[in-house]
């Protein structure tokens, strides 16, 4: 069961909230009401992606082992 709340919005947030829900296809209380369910979920992160997170770690060569990095670091790390 759903419960009737009053709010009060400035005249232009109303009609952007009312443009929105049009594109939206639904009402400014369901947009509103998504948006606050959208806002109080947990955060999930899930995937490959997430669990690569923190599992790869750059190597330090030995100086004069690898031009390319010496070339690199001569440029860019002055």
């Amino acid at each position: 069961m759903k419960t009737r709340v009053t709010i009060t919005l400035d005249p232009e947030v109303h009609r952007q909230a009312k443009k929105t829900a049009r594109k939206k296809h639904t009402t400014v209380s369901g947009l509103i009401e998504s948006l606050l369910q959208a806002e109080s979920a947990p955060v999930k992160r899930k995937g490959i992606v997430a669990s690569m997170v923190g599992s790869a770690s750059l190597r330090t060569p030995v100086p004069g082992t690898d031009p390319l990095h010496d070339a690199l670091a001569a440029k860019h790390l002055r």
